[in-house]
């Protein structure tokens, strides 16, 4: 190497072993700067930011779970959509898919749903029933 102000050489022994250390610490391929200005080390990296299934069908449970306590007065989509939301929550944990809040608040979300939806049901049969009995009792024809 030569020094730009008196043309001397510098010796070898006053050189700085650090710098060397380092630029001998970068990997090859990192050096390399392709002409989109990216390393090619970091066009190996590759990110995702889509959803687990698991996460989807906790997302679902808790749609479900929704939906059934907004229907809990008409039983047959309430009770419907609260089972089918507590078993795709209960597969979502058991299977460790991820999104493991909200399938827990869907699971419990369709529990109330489906409790709900199973007494609107039940009082609903037992209204019919006595307006039966009454109408047979007293001779009411529509």
């Amino acid at each position: 190497m030569e020094n730009n102000i008196n043309n001397d050489v510098i010796p070898e022994s006053n050189v700085n072993t650090d710098a060397d250390s380092v630029v001998d610490s970068i990997p090859e391929n990192a050096e390399k700067i392709e002409s989109d200005g990216t390393t090619s080390a970091s066009q190996n990296i590759q990110t995702t930011q889509e959803a687990a299934p698991g996460s989807a069908m906790a997302i679902i449970s808790l749609v479900l779970g929704i939906f059934s306590l907004v229907c809990c007065c008409t039983v047959v989509p309430a009770v419907s959509a609260a089972s089918i939301g507590l078993i795709l929550g209960i597969i979502s944990i058991k299977k460790n898919y991820g999104g493991r809040s909200l399938a827990t608040a869907g699971i419990i979300l369709c529990s109330i749903g489906l409790a709900i939806g199973a007494i609107m049901g039940i009082f609903g049969l037992i209204g019919s029933a006595l307006t039966g009995l009454y109408n047979i009792r007293y001779n009411v024809r529509f």
